[in-house]
């Protein structure tokens, strides 16, 4: 047997398989009662201080609340953040040439009815910038990691928001 010929029953094992263990796609809608993104939208996500702050809350809530908060929300979303920048690759001169811009958020997702913590933890996001001679094209390079670094972050908040809705 080939292996193009065994790749259809190795999947239909492999699917058969996942049933059986109890996996669940996170946001399916069919099978049960549950929904992933109408939970996520009874979610409030706190005012986060700084830029980049505004910048996370602000992706957040797209992912989470697209169609806008919920009037009476059923959990609170709190998350702080820390930014660090470390310069890498020097010069002959000493100078860097690139630069690490790194966030790390603490999250906690409490259930406003028993305040319950249902998920806690923290995430992190990095992502490089070069530094070049001209200072407004490397404010310019930062500013843009600064804005993909937020987003990424904002994705890997949502994705534990999910979570901790899910497996409560």
């Amino acid at each position: 047997m080939t292996l193009r010929a065994a790749l259809p029953i190795l999947a239909l094992v492999a699917l058969t398989t996942l049933g059986a263990c109890g996996f669940r796609p996170l946001y399916a809608t069919t099978g049960d009662d549950y929904n992933t993104a109408a939970n996520m939208a009874q979610v409030k996500v706190a005012l986060i201080n700084d830029r980049v702050g505004q910048l996370t809350r602000n992706a957040l809530l797209e992912t989470l609340t697209p169609r806008g908060q919920s009037a009476t929300p059923l959990y609170d979303l709190k998350v702080t953040l820390s930014e660090s920048t470390s310069e890498q690759g020097f010069t002959k001169d000493n100078e860097a040439t690139i630069a690490d811009y790194l966030i790390r958020a603490n999250y906690e997702l409490v259930r406003r009815s028993d305040t319950k913590v249902l998920r806690k933890g923290s995430v992190r996001a990095r992502t490089s910038y070069n530094i070049v001679d001209s200072d407004f094209a490397s404010l310019e390079a930062e500013d843009a990691a600064r804005g993909d670094a937020a987003h990424n972050l904002a994705q890997q908040l949502a994705n534990q928001v999910a979570i901790g809705l899910r497996s409560q």
